[in-house]
């Protein structure tokens, strides 16, 4: 194949995709997906279009295998978050390239992505290459605000556009550089903790706010809220959290490593847990969170309200049980006075097996790109779209080929969101080596 010419056209894509605005909200997808619908129509690919709301798009298109085998869905949201131009050096959507770099909103979350797997569809396609696997190019609206008109409409309003998978690939996973560690950490994710919407709604006597006492609605909040942020739920350690960090230890310095070989019993010792859950990002991985997100008391400030209200971003992992988890908070804040309810139907968590063969195809990938890296199975403590195909009986991970630092990973959802041109060119080579690998007979 032609490497170098497939690396500069992923290139011009991602360049022309990130111009169309599809922030979320609005949405407005549907402008992304009669881009990737122009695009896969100049190769003779057929695609559908199916809006789930006026402007809110999504687009599947098909690339046939023998059907020897499972298909496997190629997926990404073409929604990106909010970018406030003042705080950027670049036009958010000019699709700017500075020094190595193409700016703009979703260069990883996640249409660079969508467009390493678009140029690999598009390298499959003229090729020739016989697939023993269907190919499902999948890019879905919504995945920003919650998925509700994206990949969870398409599982319950176009289950066939799934059919004949057995696996699907999303965000995001990905190679990981630090100075200070002895090798890189390649990361495919297998599942993610899901959110779990509590509200916490206290009531009191209105009033004058001249007048205060210690039993208004707001002093009774406030109250709840630090009994429960104070408190600590014991941590728990899935199996594949263990795993995570038994590889994790190989790539870290020695110092920093201590411990996480049997990182269940070390959080046994005390020093040892509360080094480790210094980490925001180790510490979720072994536990249930709550952030306090949303405040709501009076409408005028010199008015004591009847009633004040707290909604809380509560993290399950695998096995949570949400009413267990409502009933803790509210033994926890222990004031009858102070309703907790569920205030969303959780999407239960979920878990993709580190030992299927896309499982394998994936590592294989991630050590081509990066023959030093160290591969760990991770759970993401964010979300994505992986829960809804996992609920629809398919191994879903998430995966790029991406080699990034701390650095550029905070741009996501930042300021100055880019991707270097050299990740762009490796990664649709890497993208279609992996799709040759797993799906080609």
């Amino acid at each position: 194949m032609d490497w170098t010419g497939l690396g500069d056209e992923a290139i011009d894509l991602l360049r022309r995709y990130l111009t169309i605005d599809t922030t979320n909200p609005p949405g407005g997808e549907i402008a992304g997906a009669r881009f990737l619908a122009e695009v896969l129509a100049r190769e003779g690919l057929a695609s559908e279009i199916a809006e789930s709301a006026p402007g809110r798009a999504s687009l599947v298109a098909r690339l046939p295998g023998d059907g020897a085998l499972g298909g496997v869905v190629l997926h990404h949201h073409i929604d990106v978050v909010y970018a406030d131009r003042r705080y950027w050096s670049v036009d958010p959507f000019a699709g700017e390239v500075r020094d190595g770099f193409l700016y703009g909103r979703g260069a990883l979350d996640m249409k660079g992505i969508g467009v390493l797997q678009l140029a690999a569809v598009l390298a499959l396609k003229r090729s020739g290459t016989p697939l023993t696997r269907d190919v499902i190019f999948l890019a879905t609206a919504d995945e920003e605000a919650g998925s509700a008109f994206g990949a969870a409409w398409v599982a319950a309003e176009r289950r066939h556009w799934l059919a004949g998978a057995e696996y699907a690939l999303s965000e995001f996973g990905g190679i990981i550089t630090d100075a200070r560690w002895r090798t890189a950490v390649g990361a495919i994710h297998v599942s993610e903790k899901t959110a779990l919407a509590l509200r916490l709604t206290a009531r009191g006597e209105p009033g004058h706010g001249s007048m205060p006492w210690p039993d208004t609605a707001p002093h009774r909040l406030i109250r709840a809220l630090a009994r429960l942020l104070a408190a600590e739920r014991a941590p728990r350690v899935l199996p594949e959290v263990r795993e995570y960090f038994r590889l994790l230890a190989r790539a870290l310095p020695s110092d920093a490593a201590a411990g996480l070989d049997d990182v269940e019993r070390a959080l046994g010792d005390p020093a040892f847990r509360a080094r480790f859950l210094q980490s925001r990002h180790w510490a979720a991985l072994v536990r249930t969170t709550f952030a306090v997100t949303m405040l709501h008391g009076s409408e005028k400030r010199n008015v004591i309200p009847p009633e004040a209200t707290a909604d809380i971003d509560c993290r399950m992992l695998a096995g949570d049980d949400p009413e267990e988890i409502r009933g803790w908070v509210e033994r926890t804040i222990g004031d009858g006075q102070v309703r907790v309810e569920i205030t969303k139907p959780p999407c239960l968590p979920n878990l993709s097996p580190p030992d299927t063969a896309l499982y394998k195809a994936l590592d294989a990938a991630l050590r081509r790109r990066r023959p030093d890296a160290v591969v760990v199975p991770e759970i993401l403590v964010a979300f994505t779209d992986n829960w809804v195909f996992r609920r629809s009986g398919l191994h879903a991970y998430g995966f790029s080929p991406f080699v990034v630092d701390e650095g550029e990973l905070r741009r996501i959802h930042g300021n100055d969101e880019r991707v270097s041109l050299d990740n762009v060119r490796a990664g649709a080579r890497a993208y279609t080596e992996m799709l040759l690998d797993f799906a080609g007979a």
